[in-house]
């Protein structure tokens, strides 16, 4: 049967060369830009530490080999971190290999990129998944390092940090991976058969998605002398794959990562594939045509080259280049060059069988071999280019490429115009040094129907709107504030220089970005910086202020809460925060909004015969001057209005409380939310309540807040005049609001003012003494409950008269009585009598919420906050803070006020994503080259390097330089301050001391121990400004003298 094709959909990286990223990789290829160099002088020091294997080597044939140049990640790759990212000690981290730190920091980069294009995976979409992780590493320089490390200064972390199998199980341990789990060690065709491991997972449903690749590190000097030893290696650091001149290869740092997943999954998740995976296979030499264990087979080779092309069921001949081994040695190149010759088999009158080897570029990464080889494949799909073959000089003779049609790339070379129904395909191959062989095959993607990018993203029909007068919406976010500047400083660089044709084409852009930003990004990060803007310009402007931490108009930087907020309490606000142009933004920005706002408007219509118009009031009137909110049977059906309208768009975005509590006027939207209510009901209610307490304006009756809690009122406030004025409102235990007789009040507060003047006190605006004994004047109990009689207030049955079904499963408060409401408690008409007359005890209901553990956070559905501070004092005495929100704020850019407040309230997808279908965007086609170099998380990386003062020693000597008869400084028991030397007179270095001979004996001039004393004080006093420290020696006694001899070697301890 066909093997099922698997789509590669992500790629991370880190070469030499600053190489962070494909987009570097793929200009370091067609540049064929030099990356490799001599041993960086913060990596060790080879000629110091193999100084006593030059001293034995009388034909210098050991130092010819030695290795001195390769390709070298930086030091600040391999030694810095950031633990806390991870969850880790820094005692742990600085154990982890160095290797398995740039795994983790690079899996967050291979998210980070994937989330660009269309499907994205955020940490969060991928915690629990069945993504399995696959990894190639041979190098153990960590477990040299550490076993240089005395056993008293190894902690509980080395031993089981020093093994390789963590390369893999850290990722899916850090990440919640559930699939299959695998470090490998095949030597060099580790990465490529950890993709074959991968893609099996993928074929036989074990994991939906698949991480896989290798690294390598070389820092050790011991990874260095062995590797001299064996002779393989190019001593000047040279990869020259397929040339006349080849030595052997390169050394090279490296790591590469693939996500990924069946390609029928990818299409339907809306991926972006970089290339197909057509089939994969591995096997081994064994021991066949094989002249030593190290040496490669033709015939190995030739078995898995017919295996990989009978099982995937493709011709040859369809394949234009293959991505060889190609390590540059003056055997394997011809074997395994004549072995895909013959194979292949391209006549002269054929197109020849193109070769390379990304070594040639990068040289031998060893453990990432492979997969630096299907990189280097896929980019070249994607550029549909192929790079050329560098160090390349003439054809190494044993290759019989006439014969085979054979042609190494030397040149930038484009790939064939597109044949319909004939992909390409190119082959990788990736050899073990103990005979594993592994070949891939690549073929090119090509979609099966055209892809919109941004298509589907203006949602429900019904909420559609043609107008651009909605706002974007940016999240960062980071672990810590140094990354989250770095995040926005890099993005401000790049959003600069990217731009695209038009206006339409730019919010297109801008709209695709604020989607991937926070729909497949993690943006779940304790610091968070979030911009709301209408455009380029002002976006612009948002990241100059936050780069010099000034505050604007739409950026808000916040810290999430420690605590989850995954119980959500809705407060509905009672009168007072209304202000004449509330709304108006939303209601000609969301069609939502304003659709439910022109309903309440129409069933308040039929209830007061026209007499007044809520439309006419919120949105109509021009000016504050000729607006009535402030008048009471205005302000609460406004309020109720806007308070309906808000919770449709919360809702709409997939932000429901499970829990409701209200405020006095507040009542009855959280009673129609909760579904105790039909919209017709509702607006009956909040007609009859407002019309009947507007009877009472302007009758005698003022409200007073003071900062005091109900009993100090009580008793040193009102004690003997509670006829004339009572509590009305019990917002939090330190605040409370009087109502009643105005004059009453008065007094009060000249009492509050000369006797206790650091209280808080303040005059509410509003004419009426709410919630006292002015509330039975003028029949209002009796029409109040004559015109609601006939409300039942009882969860409603039907789910079509209900706001909406799944708010009314979230537990309604009442701050009428002060606790939950439960379903036999009707809120029928002597309930909202209860609500006009009787004191507001909020501060009870939030107790309740605080004792039920009901919420978490709290959102204030308010045109502006009035009750953050009381539920703030309520929680005081708890040991723990809710996240407290409002939605709008009186004066301020409604959509920037909600939007900030959700981007602080939630990280979730499944908002976003709602809130995305409620946008209106154009879409964009082959826009992806925009994000090729988009940055990437900015970790804030310290060092985390952990190392014996002996390692240390051992690889770096050079810093202070080397005399040659001081030798490799040691560190003994007795002292850290020791050097050992073996002079070995017959070469030619040491040749000198044969002419200071005193009758037959040589002996060791006694300058020499003054120059050796020189030296070591040297290396313990280094220079500072390039100026010597100055060495004065005093008493000099030459107590015995040391004699040299020709046949054998002296050992010299300073």
């Amino acid at each position: 049967t066909e093997q099922m094709q698997v789509a590669v959909i992500g790629i991370a990286c880190e070469f030499a060369g600053d190489i962070h990223s494909p987009t570097d990789l793929w200009h370091a290829l067609e540049e064929s830009r030099d990356v490799g160099s001599e041993i960086p002088r913060d990596r060790l020091d080879i000629d110091s530490y193999c100084m006593h294997m030059f001293n034995k080597d009388n034909d210098g044939h050991f130092r010819q080999k030695l290795l001195r140049r390769g390709y070298f990640l930086s030091a600040n790759q391999w030694d810095t971190f950031e633990p806390s990212f991870f969850g880790l000690s820094d005692a742990e981290a600085g154990s982890v290999d160095p290797c398995h730190r740039l795994l983790m920091l690079k899996f967050v980069h291979l998210l980070d990129a994937a989330a660009l294009y269309n499907a994205g995976y955020s940490i969060e979409k991928i915690s629990g998944s069945r993504t399995s992780v696959h990894i190639g590493q041979f190098s153990t320089d960590h477990a040299a390092t550490t076993f240089r490390i005395e056993p008293e200064h190894r902690s509980r972390f080395h031993g089981p940090n020093i093994l390789l199998y963590n390369a893999a199980a850290r990722l899916s341990y850090h990440f919640n991976l559930q699939g299959p789990n695998v470090s490998l060690d095949v030597a060099c065709s580790s990465s490529l058969e950890a993709v074959h491991m991968a893609v099996q997972a993928l074929r036989t449903n074990e994991a939906d998605m698949a991480v896989c690749g290798g690294v390598n590190a070389i820092y050790s000097p011991e990874n260095f002398l062995y590797s001299s030893i064996i002779g393989a290696q190019s001593p000047d650091g040279r990869s020259r794959s397929f040339s006349i001149d080849a030595n052997g290869y390169a050394k090279g740092d490296g790591l590469g990562l693939l996500l990924l997943k069946r390609l029928s999954d990818a299409e339907r998740d809306g991926d972006r594939i970089y290339c197909v995976i057509r089939d994969v296979l591995s096997n081994h030499d064994g021991n066949e045509d094989k002249s030593s264990f190290v040496v490669p087979s033709a015939a190995g080779q030739t078995r898995l080259l017919n295996s990989v092309y009978q099982r995937a069921k493709l011709d040859p001949q369809r394949i234009f280049y293959v991505e060889a081994h190609g390590t540059g040695t003056p055997v394997g190149d011809p074997i395994e060059a004549n072995c895909l010759g013959k194979f292949f088999h391209r006549s002269r009158v054929e197109p020849p069988l193109l070769i390379g080897s990304v070594k040639s570029n990068l040289g031998h990464t060893e453990g990432a071999a492979g997969v630096a080889g299907l990189i280097k494949v896929v980019l070249s799909m994607h550029h549909r280019t192929i790079p050329p073959n560098m160090q390349f000089k003439a054809l190494n003779p044993k290759i019989e490429a006439q014969r085979y049609n054979l042609h190494v790339v030397q040149h930038l070379t484009p790939l064939p115009q597109y044949v319909e129904n004939e992909p390409i395909c190119m082959g990788v191959n990736s050899f073990g040094m103990g005979g594993n062989n592994t070949h891939a095959i690549i073929e090119e993607y090509r979609p099966t129907k055209s892809i919109v990018t941004n298509g589907a993203t203006n949602g429900d029909a019904e909420i559609a709107q043609e107008k651009n007068n909605q706002y974007f919406i940016f999240i960062f976010s980071s672990k810590n504030r140094e990354s989250l500047n770095d995040q926005v400083a890099e993005f401000n660089l790049w959003l600069r220089k990217t731009s695209t044709l038009s206006i339409k084409d730019d919010r297109a852009f801008l709209q695709r970005l604020s989607r991937q930003l926070l729909l497949k990004r993690t943006i779940s990060h304790t610091h968070i910086a979030t911009f709301v803007f209408s455009g380029r310009k002002r976006l612009l402007e948002q990241l100059a202020s936050f780069l010099i931490q000034e505050t604007t108009s739409g950026l808000s930087i916040e810290l999430r809460p420690t605590v989850p907020t995954s119980k959500l309490c809705f407060v509905f606000s009672g009168q007072g925060p209304q202000w004449w142009a509330m709304g108006r933004q939303l209601y000609e920005s969301e069609p939502l909004f304003s659709q439910w706002v022109q309903r309440i408007d129409s069933e308040l219509t039929k209830v007061n015969n026209g007499e007044w118009r809520l439309l006419e009031e919120l949105i109509e009137k021009k000016n504050e001057n000729e607006s009535r909110i402030n008048d009471t049977n205005i302000a609460q059906p406004a309020l109720f209005a806007i308070q309906v309208a808000l919770t449709a768009l919360l809702t709409s975005w997939n932000i429901y409380p499970s829990s409701i509590i209200s405020h006095s006027a507040g009542d009855q939207a959280a009673a129609f939310v909760a579904g105790r209510l039909t919209l017709e009901e509702a607006v009956r209610i909040v007609y009859h309540r407002s019309r009947l307490q507007n009877r009472n304006t302007r009758q005698g009756g003022r409200m007073l807040a003071v900062s005091m809690s109900e009993d100090e009122v009580k008793s040193k406030l009102l004690n003997g005049i509670e006829y004339l004025v009572c509590v009305a409102v019990v917002n939090s235990p330190r605040s409370v609001t009087l109502s009643g007789d105005e004059k009453t009040i008065d007094e009060i507060q000249k009492i509050l003012s000369a006797l206790y003047p650091n209280v808080f006190k303040a005059r509410l605006r509003i004419e009426n003494a709410f919630h006292s004994y002015q509330m039975e004047r003028f029949d209002i109990e009796k029409e109040m409950l004559s015109s609601l009689k006939d409300i039942r207030g009882l969860p409603l049955k039907d789910k079509h008269k209900m706001f909406n079904p799944k708010c009314s499963e979230a537990s309604l408060y009442s701050s009428v009585t002060g606790k939950r409401l439960d379903d036999e408690l009707p809120v029928d008409a002597h309930y909202w009598w209860s609500n006009v007359r009787h004191a507001v005890r909020f501060n009870d209901a939030i107790a309740s919420i605080a004792d039920d553990e009901a919420a978490t956070a709290f959102i204030e559905i308010s045109p502006h906050p009035v009750l953050a501070t009381s539920i703030r004092e309520c929680y005081e005495g708890k040991n723990w803070q809710p996240l407290i929100l409002s939605t709008l704020k009186r004066k301020e850019d409604e959509q920037i006020s909600l939007l900030t407040n959700i981007a602080q309230l939630t990280a979730s997808s499944d908002v976003w994503q709602k809130y995305f279908k409620t946008r209106n965007t154009q879409s964009m086609k082959e826009d992806d080259q925009l994000f090729d170099d988009f940055p990437l998380y900015k970790f804030h990386l310290n060092s985390c390097w952990y190392e014996s003062k002996d390692s240390v020693i051992k690889r770096l000597a050079h810093r202070i330089p080397s005399h040659p008869l001081l030798g490799v400084r040691q560190l003994t028991g007795q002292t850290s301050a020791t050097w050992k030397c073996l002079i070995n007179i017959n070469l030619p270095q040491y040749a000198y001391f044969k002419d200071h001979k005193i009758q037959d004996a040589l002996l060791f001039p006694a300058v020499g121990f003054l120059e050796l004393a020189a030296a070591a004080c040297r290396q313990l006093l280094p220079s500072t400004d390039d100026k010597q420290p100055i060495i004065v020696f005093e008493r000099i006694k030459f107590v015995k003298g040391l004699a040299l001899t020709e046949h054998e070697l002296t050992e010299v301890f300073t």
